[in-house]
């Protein structure tokens, strides 16, 4: 069992209204994933091995939602989601109160032994361009879908006009996953956002739908980003 540090990647709604300091969540506990038998006794393939997650932990510190980003071995996918259920983490706080995080990860094999790495998003998007052909899954590029995501459902987001009229405006761009069934998953925002208008924006875009998005005719992931305007803006 080991503890890790992990510093934010995304945060998402809900902050608290005043600006303070944030604390990054931890993990507390973590269980290593096994390497499958037979994929041992294969050197593991190429010799080493990766799989790319993406962790959503609630301000409560439980994980609510896992979606697997890249993996170089199908089969190491469900020792690392096994093992994840048993992490324990101690949540991200922010002026002193529990705050929910995004944060995306990366589990390194080798025959000798496991190595959890967090990666900061634009470094971990090479690392797996990298790996693009080696990789048995991952994430697709927008500009290899069979054609362009469909928005079949669109919620506006709830914006008080009170906030308005104190000044509380401007853009949000939210970065989320579509899943294979077209559904949202893992909206978050960068921690400079206002913590309002991040709530607003996150809660209206879990609630989009989307075509199912695909490949050659299969259903994949891919990465996205809305953006929502509030108020007047300069």
């Amino acid at each position: 069992m080991k503890t890790t540090a992990i510093p934010l990647i995304f945060m998402l709604a809900f902050l608290p209204a005043m600006q303070g300091a944030f604390e990054s969540v931890a993990i507390e506990v973590t269980v290593e994933p096994q390497i499958p038998a037979l994929l041992r006794m294969q050197g593991l393939r190429y010799g080493t091995g990766h799989v790319a997650v993406a962790l959503s932990v609630g301000a409560d510190g439980r994980l609510a939602d896992t979606l697997v980003l890249s993996a170089t071995q199908q089969e190491l996918v469900p020792s690392v989601l096994e093992s994840i259920k048993e992490w324990r983490f101690k949540p991200a706080r922010y002026d002193g109160q529990a705050v929910p995080v995004t944060f995306e990860l990366v589990i390194n094999f080798t025959q000798t032994g496991v190595v959890i790495n967090q990666t900061p998003v634009e470094m971990l998007n090479a690392y797996m361009e990298r790996l693009m052909n080696q990789a048995d899954y991952a994430v697709c590029p927008a500009t290899e879908m069979d054609r362009p995501l469909v928005t079949l459902k669109q919620v506006n987001p709830n914006y008080a006009l009170t906030a308005q009229k104190q000044g509380i405006s401007g853009r949000v761009r939210v970065n989320f996953y579509v899943d294979e069934a077209g559904n949202v998953r893992m909206p978050a925002v960068t921690a400079d956002t206002h913590p309002y208008l991040s709530a607003c924006a996150i809660d209206a875009l879990r609630n989009w739908k989307f075509s199912p998005p695909t490949r050659n005719g299969r259903p994949v992931i891919i990465a996205a980003a809305q953006e929502f305007a509030f108020g007047v803006i300069p």
